[in-house]
């Protein structure tokens, strides 16, 4: 290779290894399994019409008008043959479903500006990075019920933002197919959950007083998708299952423990995020990168004209906002699906402030760091992408379940549990204990109960067709 790399070298190196790291999280759902509501929302969708199913959903536990329908007609109503083949290749076509959409997003906001190399290779830094710190990879896309709820969401979101970055590129012209595919991809995404729906509504207000201040009046495509998102969040908002659901929860709509605990949670997620990770070294690398291109980058004209405070406080409100949909109707913090999304959008707005503030500040107050040459740029970054994507916290144990066949022993326990029960409905057994079958370390699965009345239990035994067979696991060993 030579004492020194080009650029193009670097950035096929580069590419090589984000891709090699990324196999590793499509080889790991070779290995998942259903689980939890993965069975009920099965059984539920075998046995019920879809319309007459989605109805009862919306009147009596959350009004998700469209994630439900990919629940009930998942993989697994298929049958388990088919459908846990089906069920693993859900989780590789969102994985690179998130990463095209991360591609189409740059590809928007920075045309030919940034070579298409650049932009796969950012794109894969930040699918990487998010798969690095996400705190329940599972719920994030492996887990069929969380990933179609949360996670396609995020990913379609992408395609939702990059389009409105094109439209006011274009100074705010667009086509009937554009505005066909932001009305479609509004409701597609508002429909899927809570938080999306109302992360939805803030965004058109947003862009609504964009617009304003842009042009001094108040643009009708602007207006209209305000319109359809607000409609949207109504539809959802409405559902009377929302009371039914929230009934269970006994510490909803306190105000002052919403408050507290939104602060609380914004300051432990993003410490975290900021400070027990790589994070700010990738960030740090952006900034160094573009102070390279100096005034010829394509966002130093942007970045200059941001509002460096509006800039600073975006990421943390994001984070903010997401925690309180997630206790003022539950009073919890509960499953992490909600923090998957913020992480999902903090990366992106803590690394926009980042940029903002060295141009606007840091620059002008002649902060600068010490003379780095290309060649050493290069290999620290190639060596920070190494040691954060295969080595440290969560990728270090998805090498480790690889590696050592951790993920392969716990596929092989799983399925002999399903030949077990197989067999015990066949012999109409009442009684069924599954040996103890030890988890991924870098996945958090929703273990079966010690009791087999516990809803997990019921769901497995309804889905082999016998709601009376009793089934428990062998404690751990």
């Amino acid at each position: 290779m030579g004492a020194s790399m080009s650029t193009r070298t670097f950035s096929f190196v580069l590419l090589g290894i984000l891709l090699a790291a990324l196999a590793r999280h499509l080889w790991l759902a070779a290995y998942v399994h259903p689980f939890g509501d993965d069975f009920s929302y099965a059984v539920a969708g075998m046995h019920t019409e879809l319309l007459l199913r989605l109805a009862v959903e919306y009147d009596s536990w959350n009004g998700r008008y469209f994630s439900n329908i990919l629940l009930l007609r998942g993989p697994m109503v298929l049958g388990l043959q088919k459908g846990l083949v089906i069920y693993r290749c859900a989780a590789i076509v969102l994985i690179l479903f998130t990463l095209f959409a991360a591609y189409r997003f740059l590809q928007q906001a920075f045309g030919n500006a940034i070579s298409t190399i650049a932009q796969w290779s950012i794109a894969l830094v930040f699918l990487l990075f998010f798969l690095h710190r996400m705190p329940d990879a599972s719920e994030g896309f492996y887990w069929y019920t969380g990933s179609m709820t949360y996670q396609l969401p995020n990913a379609l979101s992408l395609l939702l933002l990059g389009n409105w970055i094109a439209f006011f590129r274009k100074d705010g012209s667009s086509g009937i197919g554009w505005s066909i595919a932001q009305v479609l991809l509004v409701i597609v995404i508002a429909g899927c959950n809570e938080l999306h729906m109302a992360l939805l509504v803030l965004l058109h207000l947003a862009l609504l007083v964009f617009s304003y201040q842009r042009i001094r009046k108040h643009d009708p495509v602007v207006i209209g998708l305000l319109f359809v998102s607000v409609a949207c969040a109504v539809v959802v908002f409405a559902a009377p299952g929302n009371d039914t659901r929230g009934a269970l929860f006994p510490h909803r709509h306190e105000l002052l423990r919403t408050i507290g605990y939104a602060f609380a949670q914004t300051a432990r997620f993003t410490g975290t995020w900021l400070f027990l990770s790589t994070g700010v070294l990738f960030s740090l690398a952006l900034v160094i990168q573009q102070r390279a291109f100096g005034a010829n980058s394509p966002l130093h004209s942007v970045l200059l004209r941001m509002n460096k405070w509006l800039a600073l406080v975006l990421p943390f409100a994001l984070v903010f906002i997401s925690m309180v949909v997630t206790y003022w109707p539950t009073g919890l913090l509960g499953q992490y699906r909600t923090v998957n999304v913020a992480l999902f959008y903090f990366v992106p707005a803590c690394c926009l402030a980042m940029l903002v503030w060295d141009v606007q500040v840091l620059r002008t107050a002649r902060w600068s760091f010490r003379d780095l040459d290309q060649r050493t740029f290069q290999w620290a970054f190639l060596l920070l992408c190494v040691i954060t994507f295969f080595f440290l916290g969560r990728d270090g144990r998805v090498s480790s379940d690889l590696i050592t066949g951790r993920a392969k022993k716990y596929d092989q326990g799983v399925t002999k549990g399903y030949r077990l029960i197989t067999g015990a409905v066949h012999e109409e057994l009442d009684q069924l204990q599954l040996p103890f079958v030890e988890t991924p370390k870098s996945l958090h699965i929703l273990p079966l109960d010690t009791s087999p009345d516990h809803w997990t239990n019921r769901s497995l035994a309804n889905y082999f067709g016998d709601p009376a067979l009793n089934i428990t696991v062998a404690p751990a060993q």
